[in-house]
């Protein structure tokens, strides 16, 4: 996952939120189930865009780096966590 935490600021948003974005595709939705979350990294600080599409843009480039990032040893074994394999 690649995740905000922050105000999102193009947004002007008044609250803090947590935004994770799921890199795996899923064959259905799962609302309402309990997620877990491991963050390992981080990319920067939070950033205001001058454009709706320069925030998409860099939010394109954030998931190529985790990806990357997510293969190296030091963050694939998180994988097999067995706090996230808890789950069911």
């Amino acid at each position: 996952m690649v995740m905000n935490i922050g105000w999102n600021l193009f947004f002007n948003n008044a609250e803090k939120s947590i935004e994770p974005w799921l890199l795996h595709e899923f064959n259905e939705n799962f609302y309402g189930e309990d997620l877990r979350l491991v963050i390992v990294g981080y990319l920067g600080p939070e950033t205001n865009f001058p454009t709706l599409e320069s925030l998409i843009a860099k939010i394109h480039e954030e998931r190529r780096i985790t990806e990357k990032a997510l293969d190296l040893p030091l963050y694939s074994k998180y994988q097999d966590d067995p706090y996230i394999k808890g789950l069911g």
